[in-house]
Formats: structure tokens, sequence, C-alpha cells
């Protein structure tokens, strides 16, 4: 239910938004460089297993804005799916936890509302201040020796970057902007009920170039 909300409220925007706005649609390449740590407390033990993971990836974006006369942008962007990595670990215990983990994750469906707002003119560039949220499904591809498994879960993110754009030749534009991401902790205990609990913390910064075309 959050996420179709989220696709309504995101086709809501920018269509009151058009009525008085140049449309852009285009592409954009992005290095995303995650930065995700976490806990895990295992069951009997309750002991905790600290972890960090940091992972760079390419993906594409698609994203289509109203561009009002002022400079402003308002937009929706969409990426199918980003990685998020893997990491494994062996441990050797007498509480029952002896074998292999293999904790791997990735963002499905990552749906992002923002705004490019002007800011200042440096070297005959134009710079843009960029705050947008988005929404993501956390989705988890573990492989645990325990047996446990944990669920997918909705998290909320904020976006705050810098960026420049202009024209190019005859309806073409670029945008190259850096941003930083901050989404909601992702906290659950294993769908079997076991008692082992994962706690995990998402960062991602991203540097982009995106080519559009208004009309």
């Amino acid at each position: 239910m959050k996420k179709l909300l989220t696709i309504f409220l995101s086709f809501l925007f920018i269509s009151t938004s058009l009525a008085k706005a140049d449309v852009g649609i285009g592409v954009t390449g992005a290095l995303h460089m995650f930065d995700a740590s976490g806990t895990e407390t295992t069951r009997q033990s309750s002991e905790k297993n600290n972890g960090s993971h940091a992972e760079d990836v390419m993906v594409p974006e698609l994203f289509v804005e109203a561009l009002t006369d002022d400079g402003v942008a308002f937009g929706v962007s969409y990426i199918p799916t980003r990685e998020l990595g893997s990491k494994s670990r062996s441990d050797t215990n007498s509480a029952g936890d002896t074998g292999t983990y293999k904790a791997e994750a990735e963002l499905d469906n990552v749906i992002q509302l923002y705004s490019d707002i002007p800011m200042t003119e440096v070297a005959g560039y134009p710079l843009y201040a960029k705050v947008g949220i988005q929404h993501a499904t956390i989705v988890t591809l573990e492989s645990l020796n325990s047996g446990s498994t944990y669920p997918n879960k909705d998290v909320l993110g904020y976006t705050i970057g810098l960026g420049t754009k202009g024209d190019l030749t005859g309806n073409l534009y670029y945008k190259a902007e850096a941003t930083y991401t901050d989404f909601e902790d992702y906290s659950a205990g294993d769908t079997a009920g076991t008692g082992n609990k994962v706690e995990a913390d998402l960062e991602d910064i991203a540097v982009k170039l995106s080519i559009g075309y208004k009309f």
C-alpha cells in the first residue's frame, strides 16, 4: 500500500506541475557508493556480530521532470534495482550456529521525488541544490547456516545534493550532480521466529551524469 501511494503521489506531483512548465525526460548514469553497517544478534547465545560493507556499483536511472521558467525542476526518478553487495563469514562455536553465513541484499523499485533549486553561478556554471525523498524495498538474499531468513522491508530515505546543468544542441540538456542519501534503519527478526535479529544502516553517495530532452 505504501508503495502504491508513493507512485500515485509521484504522478500527481508531476501532473500538477506540467500545466505551467516544460517537460524534461531523460536517462542517468550513476556511480553509487553504498556504505552499510549492521548488527546481527544470534539465537541462544545472544552474541552480537557487528559488520560493515562498502560497495561501488554503476546504475542506470530514468527521470521525468517539470522545468519552470525560473530554473526550478520538480521530478520523479526510477531505478528498477540497485545491488548492495554481499559479505560472508564463518563461525565455529558451541551454540549450534557453526557454519558459513552470507549476507546479501538489494534495493528494488527505487522511486525518488526531488526538486532542483537554483543557487548561484561559479565559473560560468549554474549551481543548484537537490533535495528529495526516496522510497525503496530492501530485498534480503541471505544464505545462513542457521536456516534463518529475514523479511523484505519498505524504507524511506532523504537525499541532498549539489549539481549543475546546461543546454546542449536542440532541446537536449545535461545535468551533473553529486548526492547523499540516508535511508531508514532496517530492523527485523528472522521469519522462522528463532530469535535471531538484524539491524542495519544504509547510506549512499552517488555521482550522476544525465542527458535529458525537453519539450
